[in-house]
């Protein structure tokens, strides 16, 4: 049997039903690598807070290719790398380049005994583990970067071997000696 209910009781129930939906406001964009380097800062190692020179701003490289490699004193591959990442920092010099090492070591002195050994006379930097390594979520170390003149990626890679090494130095040196974009256009053959 059919109970009578009075229309007042499916009232609220109605204009619940007839209310219009509202969308959540979207979740903020994850930041861009390009963004996230641009903003950040990273530490000279050996340097005393308020040096000039002590800290460098990424965003200051604007104008410069930059090689912006992630490394760690435990890692394997970094003793290999680092070396040869002085020869590349010295060949780009030149042309406007410049090679950034960031250790994201946890103890700032086990960095800097590292670069002291693996390659004297480098200048690093240190951003530790919870820094732009962690913002740019890198996959493995080491890890490089090559940016272009405006600040944009030209090519992202994980590796210190010989290949990975030669891609990088390639990249670099092809963009410092062309003033190459990221959309593949060059000073010398635009679009």
């Amino acid at each position: 049997m059919l109970r009578a209910f009075p229309l007042l009781r499916w009232i609220p129930v109605l204009a619940l039903a007839a209310a219009p939906v509202r969308a959540a406001a979207p979740a903020p964009l994850p930041e861009t690598p390009v963004s996230a380097i641009a903003a950040h800062s990273l530490r000279r190692l050996g340097a005393t807070p308020g040096d000039p020179g002590s800290a460098l701003e990424l965003s200051s490289l604007r104008g410069h290719v930059v090689v912006l490699n992630f490394w760690a004193s435990w890692c394997g591959p970094c003793r290999k790398e680092l070396p040869q990442l002085r020869t590349l920092a010295e060949s780009l010099a030149g042309s406007g380049g410049r090679v950034v090492p960031v250790s994201i070591d946890t103890d700032p002195r086990n960095a800097s005994d590292f670069a002291q050994h693996f390659a004297p006379g480098l200048v690093v930097f240190h951003d530790g583990p919870d820094g732009l390594a962690r913002s740019l979520d890198l996959p493995a170390l080491p890890y490089t970067l090559v940016l272009d003149r405006e600040g944009r990626m030209l090519w992202s890679g994980g590796g210190g071997d010989g290949a990975t090494l030669a891609k990088i130095a390639s990249v670099a040196q092809h963009a410092a000696e062309t003033r190459g974009i990221a959309d593949g256009t060059t000073e010398e053959s635009p679009r």
